[in-house]
């Protein structure tokens, strides 16, 4: 990962400074992002919630959450995880 110093950002670095994320496209693609550094983790997952990029969870884990068999699954990770976000829409 290379380091720059904020000054070498030029105009965006007071935007940057002052909190604003930035996306930096080519075209329309996103290929980076740049985001203020977040060294508390609940402002963090509160930024995550706001953007609709995480959710939070309704409740706590049953006693035996850890130790209890897995239950048995005939679709890939991949799928349930994206109809799961899907189902959030």
């Amino acid at each position: 990962m290379k380091t720059v110093q904020l000054s070498e950002l030029g105009a965006l670095a007071e935007e940057i400074r002052k909190g604003e994320a930035i996306d930096i496209v080519d075209g329309e693609k996103v290929v980076a992002s740049i985001a203020p550094y977040q060294a508390d983790i609940k402002a963090h997952i509160d930024r995550l919630v706001a953007e609709g990029k995480a959710w939070r969870g309704t409740g706590t884990l049953p006693d035996d959450f850890f130790t209890r068999p897995l239950a048995k699954c005939d679709a890939s990770v991949v799928e349930a995880l994206l109809e799961d976000r899907h189902s959030r829409d």
